[in-house]
């Protein structure tokens, strides 16, 4: 069965959190034998798309391993509450 895109997002969520992932990119991109490369592009749009939408500039800095691990921590799961709230 195919790893769903919000399942993506709580696996890189818990990698930042557990210091085991600096960025975003690192953590979805170290999932890559859990899913497909489609499914973690996916991920990732998702992630410019949410960071575009409240911050009016996505910031790669919060993307890629700039220790900021609250903001980073904050962007994925706002992406995760944009994607579910869309589903209901």
């Amino acid at each position: 069965m195919e790893t769903t895109v919000i399942a993506i997002l709580r696996k890189a969520c818990d990698l930042v959190g557990s210091g085991q992932s600096l960025g975003i990119i690192e953590a979805i991109s170290s999932l890559r034998d859990q899913t497909s490369g489609r499914t973690r592009d996916l991920a990732y749009y998702a992630v410019l798309e949410t960071a575009l939408a409240s911050r009016g500039d996505a910031s790669l800095a919060v993307l890629s391993a700039d220790g900021r691990t609250e903001s980073t921590i904050e962007l994925l799961e706002a992406t995760i509450r944009r994607i579910m709230s869309a589903l209901h």
